[in-house]
């Protein structure tokens, strides 16, 4: 079995061998975004970085981020329960790049960690990409063999990501894990895929533009990268279960019989 904690650390110095600064963790209430009542992903810390108005001393970043879901635009609290995957408060583990590498180097970075470091079965995945982004869906192709039919198109703003109403934006590319046929759900952007057969467990955000209060949209300084794999659910992959509350971080212990 692997640990949360060996899934943390296996994330984290895998990047960190491709050249990323660990960060860590930031408060769970934001100090630089007054949008936000909590951090609801990684990438929130970083916010003004991908947006030009602050430097960093590196142009690449890791980290397990600690995160809330419980309103906003990122709600998943009428979610748990109702599914084996959605938790209120969870981990991200993501890597960044501030206009350092952009999807040539996200993707393939990607499928090397899930397949070799973590050991998946390629069989077992499918991914998805905004239903205009040629580019993705070519690396994609490239790199996996996938044929269309494991590499879906999804017109809609499920692969559209956006932090909140406002601020860094972009298409972005899931990875999903399919827990076999005795599971009840279809494939993404099928009339089932809200079952929890296929489980998405990572997101890939190609961070282009930023959203403006006006609605507009205005390109970034630079393409940059912002991920998030939710880490309890990689866990319960990795663990052999498929619900978040059978992983060993979870897990509660039977009661004693007297006490």
């Amino acid at each position: 079995m692997t640990s949360v904690a060996e899934i943390r650390k296996t994330f984290l110095e895998y990047f960190k061998r491709q050249g990323h600064e660990i960060v860590r963790s930031s408060p769970l209430v934001p100090q630089n975004d007054p949008t936000l009542m909590f951090a609801n992903s990684g990438m929130v810390q970083f916010k003004n970085v991908f947006t030009g108005q602050e430097k960093r001393s590196y142009t690449r970043a890791t980290t397990a981020q600690k995160c809330v879901r419980a309103g906003g635009k990122h709600n998943d609290l009428e979610n748990v329960g109702y599914t084996a995957r959605h938790l209120t408060f969870f981990e991200m583990l993501g890597n960044f790049s501030f206009g350092d590498y952009f999807k040539s180097d996200a993707i393939p970075f990607a499928w090397e960690l899930l397949t070799k470091d973590f050991g998946l079965d390629p069989k077992r995945l499918c991914v998805t990409v905004y239903h205009d982004d040629d580019e993705a869906a070519a690396i994609w192709k490239k790199i996996t063999g996938f044929g269309d039919d494991k590499i879906i198109r999804i017109p809609t703003m499920d692969n559209f990501w956006m932090m909140g109403d406002t601020g860094p934006c972009g298409p972005c590319s899931e990875i999903f894990f399919d827990h076999g046929d005795k599971i009840a759900g279809g494939p993404p952007g099928s009339p089932d895929q809200d079952g929890d057969r296929y489980v998405e467990i990572w997101n890939n955000v190609f961070m282009q533009f930023e959203s403006l209060p006006d609605g507009t949209r205005t390109k970034l300084p630079k393409p940059s990268i912002d991920t998030g794999m939710g880490l309890e659910r990689m866990a319960t992959v990795l663990q052999g279960k498929h619900d978040v509350f059978s992983i060993d971080l979870l897990r509660i212990s039977s009661a004693p019989k007297s006490l």
